[in-house]
């Protein structure tokens, strides 16, 4: 019933996969979907970025309270104010970072995003509002490759796509070399259904724990 609604509605779906205790039980592609071809996941990209600040966190190389003006001292505005100064990695993982409007239209093809960002208007006290921040999400990207020296595709790899399986990972990048982190990855439909069983088995896969729980 569900697949004739969609044909019916003329829905723009690519791919179906249902697991049911850890076993596909169901699998379709449609339109542009194809079971071989990564698709680009747009902003379930942000789980897969936060999953390694995560995993940074778990390594003490960051902390939830660290103030993201700590990690950019060559990228901020010539006048710092309070409101930015007191924004923490946190309040970028959970889209409170003050900001009224997203400001990832900022960004174009000759900025550097993390600078667009952090010059943005910040009207709200960090933590007081949310407001949907696809550049929030970058920012944890930007700052994962700064304590890793690598992309977070680069760092995921071994930590979590070679556990599950996971092959020719490809996400977009910034002018400067940063994933993008809030959109942008590319994965197969199967990948993506690994990854949320993996949530759902509280970071556990075959028996070894590699997403802190």
């Amino acid at each position: 019933e569900y697949l004739k609604a969609v044909e019916k509605t003329k829905m723009n779906m690519h791919s179906i996969m249902v697991v049911k205790d850890g076993n596909v039980i169901f699998e379709q592609w449609l339109g542009s979907g194809d079971e071989l071809t990564p698709h680009i996941l747009n902003s379930v990209s942000k789980t897969f970025t936060s999953s390694a600040v995560g995993l940074a966190i778990s390594e003490g190389r960051i902390k939830l309270d660290d103030k993201v003006i700590s990690y950019f001292p060559d990228k901020l505005p010539a006048e710092v104010s309070e409101n930015l100064s007191s924004m923490t990695i946190r309040n970028l993982l959970t889209m409170n970072t003050g900001h009224e409007q997203d400001p990832s239209s900022l960004r174009n093809e000759d900025q550097d995003w993390a600078k667009a960002f952090l010059a943005s208007p910040i009207p709200r006290k960090p933590g007081t509002i949310f407001c949907y921040n696809s550049l929030a999400t970058y920012m944890l990207s930007a700052i994962v490759q700064q304590v890793t020296g690598e992309t977070v595709a680069e760092y995921l790899y071994p930590r979590l796509f070679r556990p599950l399986g996971i092959n020719n990972v490809n996400w977009q990048t910034s002018p400067t070399g940063v994933n993008a982190g809030g959109w942008g990855l590319y994965l197969k439909t199967e990948d993506l259904a690994k990854f949320g069983q993996l949530m759902l088995q509280n970071g556990v896969w075959k028996g070894k724990q590699i997403l802190p729980a």
